[in-house]
């Protein structure tokens, strides 16, 4: 599909069926709840769900949290990935629903420095192994709406390899957005509002769009289902997933002026990145952005 290679998520082992010189940049896995665990690992019951323990707080202890973390690292230095793609961000599963937050947006990105910071220094030049990207979500965290988000947060980083990954899709579901036009329109209003020096940072753009805008009002901001908190953390996802693919609709772009986006960007890299159920589908929506993207220039 004349693409230059894929971002691989990785997690568990890696998958070698997937050759390694097509191996552009790496996503590292997305905890939901890995801040709780770094700022209040008393919080996290002891007998925790193991399922949860893995796959939403990262690790069971933030010493267990750091060790995974810079393996994933590294194994992410050793596929050869130009990038390694993490999530700065927090979200209790009850708060999915309700967006009252444990967290507020300063308090995760602190942390979440606090955090890199400490990873940084398991390294003898004090910098990490792999660049790390810093993707944005509609979430308590990096959403790149203001330009002093981002200096709260970059003010902080003791260390200097890392860019920033833009989600277009993931910044469109932080408005009410309800048309392809109206999401672009949006992000390139966000983009406006940052520095040059924040805009060069963003190496690489997560092309997608999301306009869930009329999902999201009729589903959120109220409270979670009955019986919701005490159903396992499998059956919460379960719930959950279905959720977090309508509002995060990872659809392709299907009018030019989405070109906007990345010629105000100049990335190095674009990702087509899209939620698919099969290769043929995937297929299609890559052939289709980029038969949207065809006459950009």
């Amino acid at each position: 599909m004349d693409c230059s290679g894929v971002e691989l998520l990785i997690g568990g082992e890696y998958d070698t069926s997937i050759p390694r010189d097509l191996i552009s940049s790496v996503h590292l896995p997305g905890w939901l709840g890995w801040i709780r665990l770094w700022r209040e690992p008393e919080s996290v019951p002891a007998a925790c769900d193991p399922f949860k323990q893995a796959y939403y707080y990262g690790a069971a202890t933030p010493e267990a949290l750091i060790r995974t973390f810079c393996e994933n690292l590294e194994k992410a230095a050793n596929l050869g990935a130009a990038y390694a793609v993490f999530h700065i961000t927090h979200i209790e599963l009850e708060d999915f629903f309700t967006r009252k937050h444990r967290y507020s947006y300063k308090e995760v990105l602190s942390s979440a420095a606090s955090f890199l910071n400490t990873i940084c220094m398991n390294y003898s030049d004090g910098e990490p192994p792999v660049t790390i990207g810093f993707e944005n979500l509609w979430w308590p965290g990096l959403t790149f709406l203001s330009q002093s988000e981002v200096d709260f947060f970059t003010g902080q980083l003791e260390f200097n390899n890392w860019i920033f990954v833009l989600d277009t899709g993931h910044m469109m579901n932080a408005g009410d957005i309800r048309t392809e036009k109206d999401g672009i329109v949006y992000v390139m209003s966000a983009l406006e509002r940052l520095s040059e020096k924040t805009i060069q940072r963003i190496r690489s753009i997560h092309f997608q769009c999301s306009t869930s805008g009329t999902y999201q009002k009729e589903f959120f901001f109220r409270e979670p289902p009955s019986g919701f908190s005490s159903l396992s953390y499998g059956d919460q996802m379960s719930l959950l997933m279905p959720m977090i693919a309508n509002l995060d609709q990872h659809q392709p772009f299907t009018i030019p002026d989405c070109c906007q986006i990345i010629r105000k960007i100049k990335p190095d890299f674009l990702v087509h990145e899209f939620t698919s159920r099969s290769k043929e589908e995937f297929g299609v929506k890559i052939r289709t952005q980029k038969n949207t993207l065809k006459n950009y220039r």
